[in-house]
């Protein structure tokens, strides 16, 4: 089987491997030459479906007979699901104290349990699906053999099942894609950091991410970055624990000559890199940074974004002031290895 086929298998086996309903099985499609993303698309629709039968039952389009089956409501029952409102039901129209019925109440919640509950098991097969697609992006010849640690996975479920947004729960895909390839890669931290987080947060750590080289961002670029945007950015950034060196003490970083003849390195930001050149592979090179922590680069590498391009030309200037000699391309890969493809000297 290829790496792709053995993450399949062992992503479908951490989520669903312990006896629980779920999407189909990877190697069961492969017996069946059935071909995945025709089965995921129609598993898809089914969470549609189901999603759109509880939202008719909340707004009592639809109602569940004591067979336990759905089906239209007809005018009557309509009626008496606006009588029910509790805005409605009162001792009267002019006291704004409701009138509660023990029974009702009671029949409400067992209901609401179960629809939360339904709610919650489609999520988890959503995220799963979108998780499969993630990997498309992970080093997937380095998949481990380690599974997955149970503990982390109830939290990991725990959060997960409560995103409602497309957007958030791809990042609970990635976060569960990076752990099944090397278990380990993200903290409980990390995860409780993404059940509290805000539509605002998401956008910031998102904007934050594009300026962020391996483990830092470069603090003096220029005039790029803005007192008004930036700076009330970092300050949060470092509040919540992902930056250093806004506050007190100054952070720098030392760039290290990739090879032994002459100085050359490569900063690498995304989807773009500055490669630099000149001077002795022996001299010490500091820049001015916010240094990422540890569990700020887990955060952020949840972000799939593109470099700001504006900023790493800022960069790149301010590096060919230092005598540097400056090519910004396109990078592929991680920051460790990648391809560079030169696009402009600088």
């Amino acid at each position: 089987m290829s790496g792709f086929d053995d993450y399949l298998d062992k992503l479908w086996l951490t989520i669903f491997g312990k006896g629980m309903r779920g999407l189909s099985a990877p190697d069961l499609l492969r017996r069946r030459s059935l071909d995945r993303r025709t089965v995921r698309a129609r598993e898809l629709r089914e969470i549609a479906k189901v999603q759109h039968e509880l939202q008719g039952l909340v707004e009592g389009r639809l109602k569940l007979t004591r067979e336990g089956t759905l089906r239209e409501a007809v005018d009557d029952e309509l009626m008496q699901g606006v009588k029910l409102n509790s805005v409605i039901v009162s001792a009267g129209f002019d006291d704004p104290v409701e009138s509660l019925d023990t029974g009702r109440l009671l029949r409400q919640a067992d209901r609401d349990g179960a629809m939360r509950a339904v709610r919650r098991e489609l999520a988890i097969r959503h995220i799963a699906i979108l998780a499969e697609e993630e990997c498309r992006n992970l080093p997937l010849e380095n998949i481990s053999r380690v599974q997955v640690d149970p503990d982390w996975m109830v939290r990991w479920r725990d959060g997960a099942q409560d995103a409602v947004s497309v957007q958030l729960k791809r990042y609970w895909a990635r976060l569960l894609a990076g752990e099944v390839l090397k278990p380990s890669t993200y903290s409980v931290r990390t995860m409780e950091f993404m059940r509290t987080i805000s539509r605002g947060d998401l956008e910031m750590i998102n904007i934050c991410a594009r300026l962020c080289f391996d483990g830092f961002i470069y603090r003096n670029p220029g005039t790029y970055f803005s007192a008004e945007l930036h700076l009330p950015m970092f300050e949060q950034l470092e509040e919540l624990g992902l930056l250093r060196g806004v506050y007190g003490r100054p952070e720098s970083w030392l760039m290290s000559s990739t090879t032994s003849e002459g100085f050359s390195t490569m900063l690498a930001c995304s989807n773009k890199a500055i490669f630099v050149e000149g001077g002795s592979a022996e001299d010490d090179f500091r820049l001015p940074v916010y240094r990422l922590t540890r569990f700020g680069r887990e955060v952020l590498s949840l972000c799939r974004v593109d470099a700001d391009l504006a900023y790493m030309m800022a960069v790149a200037n301010e590096l060919k002031k230092k005598g540097f000699s400056i090519r910004l391309g396109d990078w592929v890969g991680d920051a460790g290895q990648g391809l560079f493809a030169e696009r402009m000297s600088v």
